[in-house]
């Protein structure tokens, strides 16, 4: 069944084509931003980015993340351009986090290896557009996508997966895992980088390790914890319950990331107790090292240390999981599980592809791995 292109979707698309064909926008040009068309139009930015989806299904518009949408070609296509793109979508919240601007990166690159087309749609930290870019694919006239939500709470993971037991496509999800949903998912192997990043603090004859984490109530969350938990028993160490802090809460910001994990921080050094000196006298029994559940909560982790006098890492040393390449504002380079994303992306690719020919042979859940890059911080 071929779906029906909206009429706003088409007569904007119309307007977009005719100014590629008569040279409005020139070849290598690139064009406004979504934002502005959908503010031209008077339209939402999901209405724009189906115009632009048919645009490149053309081969008129070339769409890269970061890059923006640029024209590759002035050359007419055939008349009465094909609603049904036999394309991949892709759904992720923003570009501004390095991890899934990787992971994008990755899926285009797995794409353009076996020539499919791709419709990237990037929602922010809207969950409700999340929601309708599912239910609508197919205005999209798309096979299938990889979905890479970025959920905030319990009651939009049940409305999400609600979605998913109801959608007519193929799905695969990015870092999350629904079991029994049907959907195939690709994720960060948790427990593994959360065991990870322990042992590389156990290895330097550290034993006094805390553990922070926000979005606590999250599956991949609990995972680097139990990794956590599990190497301090290997090692005979019980941990203590004052230096684990597990927020229940997250409240994403992509124009200032660190807001959140700096307050965060600064909580949790107010509950580990006895917090870590700024001398080295009777230090005995003070935290000497924190495991955090991301590099973002570790940036602010290392902010907040700042603020009460503390050096990283001759008074506490600190650890991340992602290592999404973010700058730290003290100049210093944060040790970190270094995930790979752009094997998260072209996984998901494959999985998606997968599902879509054979769907029989697709295992339920991916893991991948990572490794330790020692820096600055430890």
């Amino acid at each position: 069944m071929v779906s029906r292109t909206p009429p706003k979707v088409t007569a904007i698309h119309a307007e977009l084509r005719q100014r590629v064909l008569d040279g409005t926008w020139k070849l290598d040009e690139k064009l406004p931003t979504e934002t502005e068309l959908a503010a031209e139009f008077s339209c939402s930015l999901g209405t724009v980015a189906k115009a632009m989806a048919l645009l490149a299904h053309e081969g008129l518009v070339e769409r890269r993340p970061r890059a923006g949408t640029r024209v590759v070609s002035s050359t007419a296509a055939p008349a009465n351009p094909a609603t049904e793109l036999d394309a991949y979508a892709f759904i992720y919240p923003s570009e501004q986090h390095e991890g899934i601007w990787r992971t994008v990166k990755g899926f285009q690159t797995a794409a353009n290896k076996t020539g499919r087309r791709v419709v990237t749609l990037s929602t922010g930290t809207d969950y409700s557009k999340e929601a309708e870019y599912l239910s609508r694919l197919s205005e999209f006239a798309v096979r299938g996508a990889v979905f890479y939500p970025l959920i905030q709470n319990p009651q939009e993971q049940v409305h999400l997966s609600n979605i998913l037991v109801n959608s007519r496509f193929p799905v695969v999800l990015a870092d999350l895992n629904l079991a029994g949903l049907g959907c195939p998912s690709v994720m960060v192997d948790g427990f593994h980088a959360g065991y990870t990043a322990t042992r590389h603090l156990l290895a330097q004859g550290l034993k006094r390790i805390g553990f922070l984490a926000n979005h606590a109530w999250a599956p991949s969350v609990t995972e680097r914890h139990q990794g956590y938990l599990w190497a301090l028993e290997e090692a005979g160490i019980a941990p203590d319950p004052r230096r684990i802090l597990l927020d229940p809460t997250m409240r994403p910001d992509f124009d200032d990331p660190l807001k959140d994990p700096t307050e965060l921080g600064t909580r949790y050094f107010r509950q580990a107790s006895p917090p870590p000196p700024v001398s080295s006298k009777n230090d005995k029994d003070a935290l000497q090292a924190v495991v955090c559940v991301n590099d973002h909560i570790a940036a602010g982790l290392i902010l907040a240390a700042g603020s009460l006098g503390l050096t990283i890492p001759k008074h506490l040393k600190i650890v991340g999981i992602d290592d999404s390449g973010l700058t730290l504002p003290c100049g210093q380079r944060l040790t970190s599980y270094h995930v790979p994303f752009e094997e998260l992306g072209q996984r998901a690719f494959e999985l998606l592809a997968a599902r879509i020919q054979t769907p029989d042979t697709v295992p339920p859940l991916t893991r991948i791995r990572g490794e330790i890059i020692a820096r600055d911080t430890t």
